[in-house]
């Protein structure tokens, strides 16, 4: 009876994960070739798209920090331009006492106040400034996820003349698969070997 062998392992290097919206079933003497292989390409697609969501989920994380350092930066300058002022406001201010002509004490009074002023009214501009920035930060949706699926590429497939599924093997070291001589398969050309010594030229 002719066999056809159809290795999905190839898909494993592209497609780690499988949604886990599309759980196969693949049953021996029921499943085609072909509706299988429409399976694999359709999770390949949405791996695919979930490539694409995460690259777009990665970009915004990056421009929201991005915002986030730009941001604390500004405001630690912030910090440094009222400390000096209120430094400025406080020399001033010890300025004021050392004279004698109550006139000039009173200008000088006058000076320290409009200097608080300027303070104050430079410490709202920035309060405004920051609260109209607040409203441009990036915003980063949740994060895309794709739920593991690989037992169902963990095996090999195969077929019969019919293309109807004969036989599943698992065909992965890691599953202490050994083959006709007792020896690990370890990797596809194992697997390859394999297969071509048990059904080559049937």
């Amino acid at each position: 009876m002719k066999k056809t062998i159809c290795l999905f392992l190839t898909c494993a290097c592209t497609v780690p994960v499988f949604s886990y919206a599309a759980n196969p079933n693949f049953q021996e003497g029921q499943t085609t070739s072909p509706q299988m292989r429409q399976y694999f390409e359709g999770r390949k697609a949405e791996y695919t798209q979930y490539l694409a969501d995460l690259a777009t989920y990665n970009q915004a994380v990056a421009y929201q920090q991005a915002w986030d350092r730009q941001t604390n930066q500004e405001d630690k300058a912030q910090q440094e331009t009222q400390a000096n002022l209120q430094a400025a406001i406080n020399q001033t201010a010890q300025e004021c006492a050392q004279y004698t002509d109550p006139a000039e004490q009173q200008a000088c009074r006058q000076t320290v106040t409009d200097m608080q002023t300027r303070m104050f009214d430079q410490a709202a501009q920035y309060e405004e400034y920051r609260q109209d920035r607040l409203r441009s930060r990036p915003v980063v949706g949740p994060k895309p996820t794709f739920h593991d699926n690989t037992a169902e590429l963990a095996k090999a497939y195969i077929f019969d003349e019919n293309e109807v599924l004969k036989e599943k093997v698992h065909i992965v070291g890691a599953r202490n698969m050994k083959d006709e001589r007792g020896r690990s398969i370890n990797n596809e050309g194992d697997v390859r070997a394999y297969y071509e010594r048990q059904y080559g030229g049937r």
